[in-house]
Formats: structure tokens, sequence, C-alpha cells
């Protein structure tokens, strides 16, 4: 073997698991030969099957094959650290990655790294919050039942009017990657939950560090019910959720999808800073307005306003045309239909 022309070794050991899955990833049903793993990895080929040994105590399985080499044939249902980074598009290759088994909240985790001065962007994943919080100082259900409770980290350094509709560009980019991968059809309810046919199946929290004239750090966190089952709802949400699993009756790989959401997210947010996506926003939003010319009230301050949502202006504030034509510009509130 010509020594001079190997790669580095990987001392990270869970680097190394990434490797070998992205390779085995990278040729589908096909085989991977050892020799080609342990150059890549920088180790023997010994070791290389004492580390596929460790991956299979996290659910991942292989077949090795004299000559062949090796090939992938069982994955984790859950979340894996190293599966979501091996499957991650190239628009998410810069993302940092990170899988706990359980938080108080990823939003919270999140706003905790990036005061310890973490690299952003980031993206923080939890099997389980024991205090998910959403809109308005409400909780949210946060069970380990193979749903994605995620928070991306970021320091836009963008003046505070530009956040105006961050939330609503990032809800569209959302249902965009959900429906392309889950073959459903969400839409987003103004201005922050994801519904399908008129059930949430996912909430946005945005949160913010602000000075005078700069936002420094900014927190997107979403919660989405992928595989949950209604059986295992609070009764309160039987009839307001449904999930993915609940819609489609299929299983959703969480690994790929999450995989997925990250590239889209992080393609989202590089266009907001190049300020690229307000004529995309009001181009794109009538097809995801779960609204679109609904009876709607809310209330604004001691005022109640009633009318028909007519979409969103350039700022993303909810259009309500009055009886007598007049319209209203709503930049925070909280909507309900009337039947």
């Amino acid at each position: 073997m010509d020594t001079d022309n190997l790669p580095p070794p990987v001392t990270d050991s869970s680097e190394k698991d990434v490797i070998i899955l992205r390779e085995m990833l990278g040729i589908g049903d096909d085989y991977v030969s050892g020799s080609r793993l342990a150059e890549l990895l920088g180790i023997s080929r010994v070791a290389v099957w004492s580390y596929m040994e460790k991956m299979r105590s996290q659910g991942f399985d292989f077949e090795a094959i004299r000559s062949k080499g090796y090939r992938l044939t069982r994955q984790p249902s859950l979340l894996n650290e190293a599966l979501v980074k091996a499957s991650l598009p190239r628009s998410a290759n810069g993302l940092r990655i990170i899988v706990l088994e359980e938080t108080d909240s990823t939003n919270s985790e999140a706003e905790r790294l990036l005061a310890m001065s973490e690299d952003a962007p980031f993206a923080v994943f939890s099997h389980k919050q024991t205090e998910g919080r959403g809109r308005l100082g409400r909780s949210w259900h946060s069970p380990p039942n193979g749903n994605l409770y995620m928070s991306f980290g970021f320091r836009p350094n963008v003046s505070p009017s530009r956040l105006a509709s961050f939330t609503l560009w990032m809800g569209i980019n959302l249902c965009e990657c959900i429906n392309a991968f889950c073959q459903v059809a969400s839409k987003l309810k103004w201005p922050n939950d994801l519904q399908i046919e008129g059930k949430k199946v996912a909430g946005i929290l945005t949160e913010a560090r602000m000075d005078a004239d700069q936002t420094r750090e900014l927190v997107l966190g979403v919660g989405l019910n992928v595989n949950g089952k209604a059986e295992d709802w609070p009764e309160a949400l039987k009839e307001s959720a449904t999930s993915i699993f609940q819609e489609t009756d299929q299983q959703t790989n969480l690994n790929r999808l999450c995989a997925a959401l990250c590239g889209r997210i992080t393609l989202a947010y590089e266009q907001f800073l190049e300020d690229k996506h307000r004529s995309e926003l009001i181009n794109r939003w009538p097809q995801y307005d779960s609204l679109k010319d609904q009876s709607v009230s809310l209330l604004q301050g001691e005022a109640r306003i009633s009318g028909i949502a007519r979409g969103i202006d350039s700022q993303g504030a909810l259009i309500v045309e009055g009886e007598d034509g007049s319209k209203f510009h709503v930049r925070a509130g909280e909507v309900t239909l009337e039947k």
C-alpha cells in the first residue's frame, strides 16, 4: 500500500462512524471494500471491523462478503447523530449536528450554546423534551415517540426589522421539504403553525437576542409530529393535532427527514441573509396559506378584528379585509377561524 497518498488518520471515533456510513449510503446496495474504508480512515482493516461491531450496538447491521466487502443492511429507527451527519446534503455540510437523549428544551439548549460562543450555525435535536415550549408561553407535548424536536442556532447580525418575515419564510420552506419528503400537503397557518387538513402537525418558535441595531443571536425551534400516534397524546390534543404517521399510515425515516430539513433550513437561512427571499415569500405564500380567503378573527390589544384573510404583505403582516372593504395589516396576534 502506498502510505504516502493516504489521508491523515481520523482520530474522532464518531467521525469514523460518519465516514463509514457516508461511503455505504453513497453506494446503495453495493459493497464497500474493507481496504477502501481502511484507507479513508487511516486504520487497519481489523480496526474497521471493530468499529462496525461497535455500531451494531447503536442499531446498525452490516453484511460482509469475502472479496466484495461490506454493505449496510439495517439502520436505527431513532435519531442517530452519525447517521444524520452522513445523510446531510451538500447545502448543510458546514452545519454542526448535536443529538441529545433528553433536554429541557432544544431552544433553551441552543440559547445556552450561543451564550457559550458555540460556532454557528448549528442544529440541536433531542429524543425528548421535559419543558418543550411553544409560542405565547405554551408548553409543547414532547414524548420520546419518534417525533422531531429541533432548534437551529444562528448569528445573523442583521437589523431587527429584517426578522419580521423570518418565521414565515422558514415556515414555507419547512412545508415544501416535508411535503416532498413525506408525500403530504401541509400548509402554514399564520404566523407559525404547520397544518394538514386543518390539524396542527408542527409549530415554529423563533427567539432572538437583539441590540439596538443588530440581531446578535437567533434560534429557530421546530416541533414536528412525525411518527407519533393519537393514542399517545393528551385528550386535549387528539382533535386538534395530527402527525405524518396519522396522515400517511407509514413510518417516516427520521434520520433522512432530519438531514433533508437541515439542508433546506440552511439554504433558506442563506437566502434570508442575502435578503433574496422577500419576493419569493410573496410568490409562494398563496400555495401554503391555510387561512387563504377564510373568515378569521383575532385580538390586537383590546380590539377584536374580524374579516377575510387576504394573504400577507412584504413584511409578513397578515392582511385582513373587513366587511366594508378596508384592510388591516396585522403584525402579531392569535388568529382563529370563524365558523
